[in-house]
Formats: structure tokens, sequence, C-alpha cells
């Protein structure tokens, strides 16, 4: 159980680290958790088979170690279109020179390793090899072979990447590779799927199809690395779990000066439906090298949360790099300090799913700035409260009560989202005022701390969300009228800090009183005479018990509640 989680402000922008030769060792992974990463990716593009299953041995003993929820994505290779082997082990390339492409059985000068999409090439295609660097126009086409001009000077390697802007190609979604790695991945419990090369609707099913067979309800995330995926943005964040800006691939396929502005229309397109959005690619890529990033990578990273994204990647930086961990903590401190100073992040327009729920997520947001409460908190089945709340961007940290290790991980990856462990008796019949006494009986929360609580009460605190309530933690004594400032302190019934009057006539300012707390209405005033004094006064009260002589009483007045610092024993 995480112990005092109300005391830490939870990171707002989430880190995923890529784990590779630099990093995948159990103290640099937990030194990597400890520098603010909540995820873990493993490209399956350099591992062989078992790598998934030991890496998810490492980070479970290291959550259930540190009561942390470290959680694992699995980056899919998918299918690519290549070159095949040249003689010589490569080609140059010439200028203007016209170059014949087919298949492996054909006689030509550049073999691809799916030949069926030379039939789909039509005049005035371009082909970009080797990520982008050499280039070819598509002169000739029909039939089994294409002609296409070469556009620049360059060498080609034996099977090279090739890829076609705007062109979908059907290569199929999932290779009999990555079905392994998939059934791996399934027996150790990874949480997000990483799907390469997106460019429809279909693509996204297909992969739920295999993963609903294989028995797992790991969340996807669809990458988009292609112009046709970019075009299908919409229709593709709407079957998706979370979207990510790969803009590796991206900015093969778009003009280098077009990346930008496409990672803004994916994070607009994909937050409109209330999509969580990953950037990744070069965020630190220098951080490879040395130390410390370079400032237009700091600015890259700015840029990136003021997008509103809700995490962001680091691929080389943390797998080859030298400098792993400090990768990791810069990334961090530049999302730390934009948080500080940017806010007024936009709410989903068109929203998908429950719209009793969703509302209840606004209003909590409105709420929680209203009464500058210290966090919201939310009781949530299957995440899909604690996403609504994240995703209409709150000022406030989100902290999502669970009662599984699973959901945990997955949410500690939402933005502005802490997951904490809550027994598994709270998904029964419970009321929210047996879950107050036990955040505090746990210390999970500060005694006198304002919350925001969003549950489906009064049938069942866990799930179908419907009810909205701001509470202040500690053992509820009562409700009134307040006017003044929060005041904490002994209750007495003559003397003290606080003191319960009888009849209005008996209400008066006494030496060393800081509140007066009456059942009675007061005029305005005798309330404004002693508000004038400093002292707190609350009116109209309604108890809900009478405290004892010396109990320490904490008065919040944005909410006129009134709580003890006693402890009342809640059964777990």
């Amino acid at each position: 159980m995480a112990e005092g989680i109300g005391l830490i402000k939870p990171h707002g922008t989430k880190i995923i680290a890529t784990i590779g030769p630099s990093s995948d060792s159990r103290e640099k992974i937990d030194l990597i958790r400890q520098r603010g990463a909540t995820s873990l990716r493993i490209n399956t593009a350099h591992i062989e088979p078992g790598y998934i299953s030991k890496i998810a041995g490492t980070v479970n003993r290291i959550n259930n170690q540190r009561g942390s929820f470290l959680s694992i994505l699995v980056d899919l290779k998918g299918p690519e279109l290549r070159t095949g082997d040249f003689p010589g082990n490569g080609l140059e390339i010439n200028r203007g020179r016209t170059y014949v492409l087919g298949g492996q059985s054909h006689d030509c000068d550049i073999s691809v390793n799916h030949p069926e999409i030379i039939g789909k090439l039509h005049k005035g295609n371009r082909l970009l090899l080797s990520d982008g660097r050499v280039s070819l126009k598509v002169k000739e086409a029909g039939g089994n072979t294409a002609k296409a001009e070469a556009m620049d000077n360059g060498s080609l390697r034996n099977r090279s990447r090739i890829n076609i802007p705007g062109l979908e190609l059907d290569l199929g979604v999932i290779t009999n590779r990555d079905r392994k790695y998939i059934s791996e991945s399934v027996d150790s419990g990874v949480d997000f799927f990483a799907l390469s090369f997106v460019q429809n609707q279909s693509n996204v099913t297909a992969l739920r199809e295999v993963l609903d067979e294989a028995g797992s309800d790991g969340q996807i995330v669809s990458k988009i690395e292609t112009k046709t995926g970019l075009s299908n943005i919409s229709s593709i964040a709407k079957v998706s779990d979370w979207i990510m800006v790969a803009r590796g691939d991206l900015g093969v396929e778009l003009k280098l000066h077009e990346v930008a502005l496409a990672q803004k229309h994916i994070i607009r397109e994909a937050h409109r439906y209330g999509v969580p959005t990953i950037v990744a690619t070069q965020m630190l890529e220098s951080m490879v090298q040395n130390p410390v990033p370079t400032r237009a990578e700091v600015s890259d990273v700015t840029n990136a949360i003021i997008d509103n994204a809700d995490a962001l990647m680091l691929s080389e930086e943390t797998a080859i790099g030298r400098y792993p961990e400090e990768a990791v903590s810069s990334l961090r401190d530049i999302s730390g300090y934009v948080e500080e100073h940017v806010g007024n992040f936009a709410e989903p327009e068109g929203f998908q799913g429950n719209q009793v729920a969703y509302s209840i997520a606004k209003a909590s947001k409105v709420v929680a700035s209203s009464i500058d409460a210290d966090g919201i908190v939310c009781f949530t089945l299957t995440g899909s409260t604690a996403r609504m709340i994240s995703a209409v961007r709150p000022g406030t940290s989100i902290y999502a009560a669970v009662t599984n290790e699973r959901l945990a991980r997955r949410l500690s990856l939402l933005r502005n989202v802490t997951a904490f462990m809550v027994p598994a008796e709270f998904g029964e019949l419970r009321t929210l005022g047996e879950a107050i006494d036990y955040f505090h009986e746990e210390g999970i929360f500060r005694f006198g701390q304002r919350l925001v609580v969003t549950s489906g009460s009064p049938y069942f605190l866990f799930g179908g969300t419907n009810d909205l309530r701001a509470v202040v933690v500690g053992n509820f004594v009562g409700r009134g009228y307040a006017f003044g400032r929060k005041v904490q302190g002994p209750c007495m019934e003559k003397d003290g800090d606080i003191v319960i009057t009888g009849p209005q006539e008996e209400t008066g300012r006494k030496n060393g009183i800081r509140a007066i707390i009456t059942r009675n209405r007061l005029e305005y005033d005798i309330i404004e005479r002693l508000a004038g004094e400093r002292t707190t006064v609350v009116h109209r009260t309604r108890f809900f018990r009478t405290p004892q002589n010396g109990e320490t009483l904490l008065i919040d007045p944005g909410t006129g509640v009134i709580v003890s610092s006693s402890v009342k024993k809640v059964s777990k």
C-alpha cells in the first residue's frame, strides 16, 4: 500500500523509458523508476525470446518491494517494407538514373520483400529508402515491375527500409514474430502493446482480436508514423486506448518542417475524444553521449507538453545511452517546470463513453478549482473515471483509488494521475464516510486535507460514477456556515483554541479563542465583529456527534466541515 500518498504531488506529464543494454539491470531499472519513469518500453526489434519475461520478473520484484506501479509497454515491430539483398552488399544510386523495382524472382535492380505492392504503385509515387536518404520517383507502373528515377545520389544497403508516403500498404498487421512476443507478453502480464505503422481502424481492431484470443486485456497504443495514419488519425483514435506520435518514421514520410505541426494535429485530434497521447523519438537524443540536453531539445520537450501530451518517451537515450538515469531526470525536471507555469489546457470535445460520469469528471475540475482542493480522488473500477478526469486537465492532482495492481499500473501512465491501492472489500457495499476514515487511519492523506471525491455512491463506491463531494480528511464531527480562516486546535467548553458555545447571548470574544462554534444562527454584525478580531466563526452548526474536551478539531471554512484528528478504526 502506498503510504502518505496525499503528501506528494504526482508528476503531471509521465515518462516512458526504453530498456536496453544501458538500463536493463535491476539496479538501473529501480534508479530510473526513482528518477521519475512510470513505464518501461521494450522494443521487440532488438530482443530475443525470453527477454520480456526477464524484464517483467525484475519489474514485478521492484514493484512488490517498493510499493510502486511501474508498467511495461511492449513495442511490436510489425511488418516492414524493405529491399532485398544486393550483389556486394549494397547499391550506389545515381541521380537521374532509372531503376527497375520488382520481386526477388524478377530481373530488377531493386527487389522488395513484399512484391505485391509493385502493382499498387502509380506514376508520380515517391519512394523513400534508407530512412529517406535516397528518393525515387515512379515513372512507369503496372504489372510485376515498375521504373523509378533517382532524385538524388546515395547508397543502399541490404534490406534497406522503404517508405511510400500517402500510399496505404496492405502488408498485414501482426507478423509471426510479433505473435510470439505477444504470447510471451501475455504470460508476463504486460500492460501496453504498441502497434507499429497503424494506417486505419482495421489495423487496431486486428490487434485487439489477437489480444482477445490470447486472453489479454492489454491496452493498445497506436503509433502514427505514416502519412496515411496521419490522414486517418480521427478514426484511429476512436478505437485506440492510446496514440503515439512516432516522429522517427513520420519524419521520413513528411517533410521535416511539417512534423511539428503534424504532432500538434495528432495530439489535438486524439484529445478531442479523450484519448491520451505519447510523444516519442529524439526527445533528448544528445544525451545518448552527453550528460545534459541541448537547448533545442529542452524547447522540443517543452512544446510537446504545451501541445497537451500525456507522456513523453525516451528511446536510445535510456536503451543504449551513457546517461540513462540523467535523461529521465532531465525530462522530469523540464516537465515539472513547464507544468508549474502553463495551464488551461483544452477539454475533450467529443468524449465517447458514459456521459453522466464524464459530467462528474468535468464538475470535479470546477469544484476543485473553486475550493482550492488538495486533490481529486476517484474510486474507479475500470479506470474510466480516472481517464476522464485526467482528460479534462484539472490543475489539481488526481488520485485513483483501485483494488488491483494491474489497473494501478495502467493508470499511473495517465497525465497527473497517481494510483493507490485500497482493500478489495471496498469494491463491495461500503460508504464514502468509511473510505475517508480509512484514508485518515492509514495516513494515506493528511489530516485536514481538502479533497474532491468522485464515486458511485450511494450504491457502490466503485463503478457507475454518479456522485461528487467535497470532503475534509479526518473524523467527521459536523458542518455549519463558516467565516474566517482554517483553524486547528483543541476544543474546550470554555477555554482553548476552539470553543463550542451555548445560547447566542453567551457568544463573545474570550482571550485565546481562535474559533467559536455554535448551533445558533448569529447576526452578521456579530459575525463581522468576531471575524474582524481574527476569530473564525461557525454558526448554524449541525453536529454528527459532540466532540470531547481536549479533542483536536479542524475547521475548514471553505466547506464548513468540522473534523477531528481522532481515528475511527475501519475494518479492512
